[in-house]
């Protein structure tokens, strides 16, 4: 295996600091085009208007948009490049770094565990993990500068990894005490696998007490962990056999396919200044660990996919967890997972207009103008992809980009505005 020797950690903080005319957007097919409502028609027409304006703005360089209605497809658009410098164009063929978007693949994969009777949700994670049997809360620091630890109230519960309520943290998308500490034991290293993540991170202070607050955390690379004390395969293994296969994801994995490297679409940032192009130059790790094997499987960050592939997990989700005849979850599991896990606890970063299931975020009826459907459930990725289910109008929505940043112009918000051009409240 070749050596990763940068960090995790020195991706994301590089990344979350701060052209070439793309091509027009392709055409649906006549067989598409054909078969589509005056609705689908007039939903096609905004979302041709609202990729146009990305190329307008010239605020990215390319990007793919897949929409399934009813279990049809009824929007495919495209414009750009996945590769400006290289005027390679950007296609369903292109593959992507998805990010974060690998939780909730993770999150079905262990409720498939669950399932098979492996464990309870309120099982604590000490049980199969032993390293977090000595877990302490930081509770600030003496007179000599040394960290104050205090006992836990309750052990962390696999239930607490799953809604981000373990009191873990991320160690990048913020700067407590808690983060600094995993920063300097450079806790998310590429070199490292995932048994000595899980040994790591068990020696680290938690910043809250477990269930008192939401907080975005390492949490689904220890669910990535437990799938491999409890199956006995490494998480990689396990999703290819029990997801990535049966779903026919031919493109989704922790590393790209031999041969299928130029399709890996280049990452850019999004800054003041422009669209900038990131590489392996340190601290960015832009290319190498997809393109190598890595001793780290991240089940919280580290998938490549096609927007076609992820399209066929997220139809699987719509379908209740079945898709071609192949059974990946229970309804009723999925049902747990897609509904509010909170309760009456903190919920901070997450607001008024969300709430957290297992593994996925919630829309509930909120009042920041967002227009994507009370009830329907989702998740997004660093470098601006985007997933949700819709059950209420049986309408499934991927986004594909690879720009980091893109939140600052409200990406996510105007796709969802140009599919619901009226709010629903």
């Amino acid at each position: 295996m070749r050596t990763i020797k940068f960090t995790l950690f020195a991706l994301l903080s590089a990344l979350l600091v701060s052209c070439t005319a793309p091509a027009q957007p392709e055409a649906k097919t006549e067989a598409v085009q054909a078969a589509l409502s005056k609705e689908d028609l007039a939903r096609a027409e905004r979302l041709d208007a609202f990729l146009a304006s990305l190329k307008a703005e010239g605020i990215m360089p390319g990007a793919s948009m897949l929409v399934y209605r009813q279990g049809r497809e009824v929007y495919f658009g495209a414009f750009g490049d996945q590769d400006r410098e290289a005027a390679t164009p950007f296609t369903r063929q292109t593959i992507g770094r998805i990010y974060s978007m690998s939780k909730p693949i993770t999150g079905v994969a262990l409720m498939m565990m669950f399932e098979d009777g492996k464990f309870a949700l309120d099982d604590p994670i000490a049980k199969y993990m032993p390293e977090y049997s000595n877990l302490k809360v930081y509770a600030g620091e003496d007179e000599n500068g040394a960290p104050v630890l205090q006992d836990l109230v309750r052990p962390v519960t696999i239930r607490d990894l799953m809604r981000h309520t373990a009191g873990m943290t991320y160690g990048v998308f913020g700067d407590t005490p808690v983060d600094r500490i995993y920063r300097k034991e450079n806790l998310l290293s590429y070199d490292a696998d995932n048994a000595a993540f899980s040994q790591g991170l068990g020696k680290a202070p938690l910043l809250y007490q477990p269930g008192t607050h939401w907080h975005y955390s390492v949490a689904v690379d220890v669910q990535g962990r437990l799938i491999e004390v409890l199956s006995g395969q490494s998480l990689g293994e396990y999703l290819q056999s029990r997801i990535f296969a049966p779903l026919a994801m031919k493109d989704t994995g922790f590393t790209v396919r031999d041969g299928e490297q130029g399709r890996l679409g280049a990452l850019y940032q999004l800054t003041k200044e422009g669209i900038k192009h990131l590489d392996d130059t340190p601290p960015f790790l832009a290319d190498q660990p997809f393109l190598t094997d890595m001793a780290f499987e991240s089940g919280g960050g580290g998938l490549v996919s096609t927007i076609d592939d992820y399209m066929r997990f997220a139809l699987m989700l719509q379908n209740e967890g079945t898709l071609d005849g192949a059974r990946i979850i229970k309804p009723e599991t999925l049902a747990l997972m897609t509904s509010d896990q909170m309760s009456d606890i903190e919920r901070g970063e997450l607001g008024a207009a969300q709430t957290f299931g297992l593994d996925f975020a919630i829309r509930t009826k909120g009042t920041d103008g967002l227009a994507v459907p009370p009830g329907s459930f989702y998740w997004g990725g660093m470098a601006g992809t985007y997933f949700f289910v819709d059950p209420t109008n049986d309408m499934t929505v991927v986004l594909f980009d690879q720009v980091v940043g893109s939140g600052a112009i409200k990406l996510r918000d105007r796709m969802a505005n140009a599919l619901f051009p009226v709010p629903t409240e």
